[in-house]
């Protein structure tokens, strides 16, 4: 079976969990091509298996005026009702104005290249993460093929706007709709069709256990570790004021930040005027090499976000044995069971941060039982492994569609 696989930017260093799975479903005997958007910028680059897959994806972009205009000359003389047809589906699930108007245009243009390439590539299905705007790429591309589809939707900023996202169509044209937790599934049962909620399945992210080397944890607190983008949704702010106020407290720590984004230079602008400058390290990109390795020298994982899917990085984290501290928002409850597997606090508020902190420091017999209980609950509920075996088994039946 060859499956195109498809997203806005791939690969990029914080797209480990769609080349974990990629590479799960290359070793079941699936035959998948990536294809992308755009080109990621170098410094996505942190590893070998990142250029390898880079320099096999497919990109649309750029592209030049001529090739676009033979291309849509070709698909209306070809199939002039599937180009109509996805050009009035392009017009029906666009957003108001002229902004609106304009956007869908160029998602209707990408699908045209997509549909070409997919094509030329003999692809029997195509899959889809991540659901946004190379979402309705996806959508608009099986109009113009008839070549059936699936999304892999995470949210959780997708669900701010799902009229724009137009998650009702993308449900009902879909074979099928993964979600990556029960939380996710109710969102999309918020704004879609009763008729159609037969096709939302759930398959979680993952992590393979065995890459990931448990080790006890430390009779003392000292290095705080953090990784995922830089971006103000993370909530990395209020981490800053807890450092601070825990600084002013007599406790020594550091914290590492895993990740780059828009945000970084706000952030350490933040960290210098909060007086904690020399207690944050900015480490950017890492490769899972690298993250494995930090993850060894930590003593407690952070994740402050104001909205999440399930995060990979809190499933890595588990996995080493490393005690997490994450904010109660989206469905990071369902890895994270307070007192269990981890402690969870409001988004938004420092003193909560701080306080968890302070006792996760002070009670070492709490860091070892939620370190041993969070590594049992990856093994068992977020393996990489069974997961892409539900996922083989669906893109094998096309869930009964």
């Amino acid at each position: 079976m060859r499956i195109g696989y498809f997203t806005n930017l791939y690969p990029r260093a914080t797209d480990t969990f769609i080349q974990r799975e990629v590479a799960g479903l290359r070793a079941r005997g699936f035959d998948i091509r990536t294809f992308s958007v755009r080109r990621p910028g170098e410094e996505h680059e942190v590893a070998r298996e990142v250029v390898i897959e880079k320099e096999k994806t497919h990109y649309l972009l750029p592209v030049g005026v001529t090739r676009l205009i033979l291309s849509n000359f070709a698909a209306f003389v070809s199939r002039p009702g599937r180009y109509l047809g996805g050009l009035v589906l392009a017009l029906r699930t666009r957003r108001p104005g002229l902004r609106g108007l304009a956007l869908q245009f160029a998602y209707f243009q990408e699908a045209i290249l997509l549909s070409v390439a997919v094509r030329r590539q003999r692809i029997t299905h195509l899959h889809n993460h991540l659901g946004d705007n190379s979402g309705t790429v996806t959508l608009l591309a099986s109009r113009l093929t008839g070549i059936g589809y699936s999304i892999t939707i995470h949210g959780p900023h997708i669900f701010f706007d799902p009229t724009h996202w137009a998650l009702r169509e993308k449900l009902r044209y879909s074979q099928f709709v993964i979600c990556i937790s029960y939380y996710c599934r109710s969102q999309m049962m918020l704004f879609t069709d009763p008729a159609d909620w037969e096709r939302l399945r759930i398959v979680r992210c993952g992590v393979d256990p065995e890459r990931f080397r448990y080790h006890e944890v430390r009779q003392q607190v000292k290095n705080l570790l953090y990784a995922g983008r830089l971006a103000v949704e993370k909530g990395l702010g209020f981490l800053f004021e807890s450092l601070r106020d825990l600084s002013a407290r007599g406790y020594e720590l550091e914290l590492t930040l895993l990740g780059d984004g828009n945000d970084r230079e706000h952030l350490q602008e933040l960290a210098r005027r909060l007086g904690i400058g020399e207690r944050v390290v900015f480490a950017g990109y890492a490769s899972q090499e690298q993250l494995r390795e930090s993850l060894q020298r930590s003593d407690l994982f952070i994740l402050p976000s104001f909205a999440e899917g399930v995060p990979v990085s809190l499933m890595e984290a588990m996995a080493c044995g490393v005690p997490v501290l994450a904010t109660a928002v989206g469905g990071v409850a369902e890895l994270v069971e307070p007192e269990h597997t981890g402690l969870l606090v409001p988004p938004a508020d420092s003193e909560a941060l701080s306080n968890a902190i302070a006792r996760y420091c002070s009670d070492v017999e709490l860091r070892q039982r939620v370190s041993r209980s969070g590594r049992q609950a990856v093994v068992a509920r977020f393996n990489l492994d069974s997961e892409v075996e539900k996922l083989a088994q669906l893109f094998l039946t096309g869930a009964g569609a």
